[in-house]
């Protein structure tokens, strides 16, 4: 198994894959493209582009599910063009923001830089700096755990703007040898499964537990790959019990995606380094990891790993046999003025069973935790519920308000909370 350490490189290799590399529709028909023809289109691109200027050159690129996105992505970074994955249109300042900055960052003479805003969960969202080296690092490592090669056709319904989507459900496979199948877009994407019949689908737990309950798994899935957010052990019980082999991944942005994922069927929480990631567990629980396929930094702020190590915010420790177990994160706790410390998934997760919506968060206001609630509900019912749930806890673990908002509440693109944003909506 070839670690490749380009773009360049993994396109080298296309030429001795027979096998297609993209499926997609086109016009409402099922269609692909062989590795031979995805090797030359690139070629082509990459090519033209190098001979059209020596300047400085950023280009956005709205990732989408389309052949056409693929090939512009892999010719451009092999042409020297530094490239901005976004979700949709960006704004002006944000644009020119990410473009002084970049023309800032050394020219190696290498590929071109590879820019992936962060999810901005707990913080404003930052623009990260990656590589092809530490990209062709994250999908070599992700083999090495968990190997796809011809024969496998792998479900890319990801947004390939987010770095998970980006390396498991097309890096990966097109380094090794899978097909990747190009997700027909929002509105069809319960019936993906069922429409490319793929063998491995990475995917939020979110939209794995909904193809469950819906049975529109495809019987040719074999294997599910869940990250970007904490799965229950009810959903992969479930899984397993339907003959899917299921792995937990654990990654970030800055690290090019994954660090940690499963090996044992038996234990999937139980998660192991990836190869050359060098995991440690800092004061108070925090994680913070070394590894090849660290970012370059953030722009804007060059100096922001701790002696080449980024810690992460989440916490965990290491079990008996040396598997990474994750306990949440830290700005997921909320220190309140006395000291008490709060966690907030597990009271949502309560309050959710109760009330009936998943739409709501726990937040801090005034020192005290609060309760925000989006949509309609019976606010009667709700404060009966807070009531009882506040007679179980301590004074100071009580929640002293319920603050009902109109607007959803802030999520990313895969459904993760933004709590810095949710924050500031109740300031």
């Amino acid at each position: 198994m070839h670690q490749f350490k380009s773009f360049s490189e993994v396109h080298s290799s296309w030429k001795e894959n027979t096998g297609n590399a993209l499926l997609f529709d086109r016009d409402g028909v099922l269609s692909s493209m062989t590795y031979d023809a995805l090797s030359d289109a690139v070629a082509r691109r990459a090519e033209t582009l190098r001979s059209e200027t020596d300047d400085f050159v950023l280009d956005p690129v709205r990732a989408d599910h389309t052949p056409e996105t693929i090939i512009r992505i892999f010719a451009d970074v092999m042409a020297g063009r530094d490239v901005l994955l976004i979700e949709d249109k960006i704004p002006a300042d944000l644009l020119s923001f990410v473009t002084e900055e970049a023309k800032k960052l050394p020219d190696t003479g290498e590929e071109g830089h590879l820019f992936f805003f962060t999810s901005g969960t707990t913080s404003r969202s930052r623009v990260v700096t990656l590589t092809s080296r530490s990209l062709t690092a994250s999908a070599w490592s992700g083999q090495c755990m968990l190997p796809c090669g011809p024969g496998d056709t792998i479900l890319s319904i990801l947004p390939l703007s987010h770095v998970f989507g980006f390396v498991c459900s097309m890096l990966w496979g097109l380094a090794y040898g899978a097909a990747i199948a190009l997700g027909r877009g929002v509105r069809t994407i319960m019936e993906d499964c069922l429409y490319f019949d793929p063998t491995i689908l990475p995917a939020v737990p979110t939209i794995v537990e909904a193809l469950h309950r819906f049975r529109l798994f495809n019987p040719s899935l074999k294997t599910v790959l869940i990250g970007a957010a904490p799965c229950s052990e009810e959903l992969t019980k479930a899984l397993q019990k339907d003959g899917k082999k299921v792995y937990l991944g654990y990654g970030l942005t800055e690290t090019s995606s994954g660090i940690a994922i499963t090996q044992d069927q038996y234990d999937p929480y139980g998660l192991f380094p990836c190869p050359g990631a060098d995991i440690r567990i800092e004061e108070e629980g925090e994680v913070s990891v070394a590894t090849p396929c660290m970012m370059e930094g953030y722009l804007g702020e060059p100096d922001v790993l701790r002696n080449g190590r980024f810690y992460t915010g989440d916490l965990g420790h290491f079990d008996s046999k040396g598997r990474l177990r994750l306990e949440g994160r830290k700005k997921d706790i909320l220190v309140l003025s006395d000291g008490t410390k709060v966690f907030c998934p597990e009271y949502e997760s309560e309050l959710a069973g109760v009330i009936g919506t998943k739409e709501l968060a726990v937040a801090q206001k005034a020192g005290r935790p609060v309760l925000v609630i989006s949509g309609e509900v019976d606010r009667g019912y709700v404060q009966d519920v807070v009531d009882h749930f506040n007679q179980l806890r301590q004074r100071s673990r009580q929640l002293t308000q319920v603050i009902y908002v109109s607007e959803p509440l802030p999520r990313t693109a895969i459904g993760k909370l933004k709590r810095w944003e949710l924050q500031q909506m109740i300031q």
